[in-house]
């Protein structure tokens, strides 16, 4: 399952964990000294967020800060006609109103 939220397109980023030695000035020291970096994934925070749609189940997966926007996405659609579509079509209809 890819980690792309739904809604938005957050994806995990690169980010770089920095390696320090020594001890702050502040404490006393003379200083803080990177030794190296270490590359890492930073994901995004989804959440599987399920609505029912026309008597159907969907479900999104999206990120935190975006659960908000899928009430919006199901209360948009309330003057719809989405019966008899398959659940795969109604998210379809849902996204494109974004």
């Amino acid at each position: 399952m890819s980690k792309i939220c739904e809604i938005s397109g957050k994806r995990p980023t690169v980010a770089y964990s920095i390696i320090t030695r020594g001890k702050a000035k502040r404490e006393g020291g003379v200083g803080k000294k990177i030794t190296g970096y270490t590359k890492r994934w930073q994901e995004p925070n989804l959440r599987k967020v399920t609505v029912t749609v026309a008597g159907q189940a969907i479900t999104f997966r999206v990120a935190t800060s975006h659960v908000h926007k899928v009430y919006e996405l199901v209360e948009r659609s309330k003057g719809m006609k989405l019966e008899g579509l398959t659940a795969k079509q109604i998210k379809a209809r849902l996204l494109s109103l974004l």
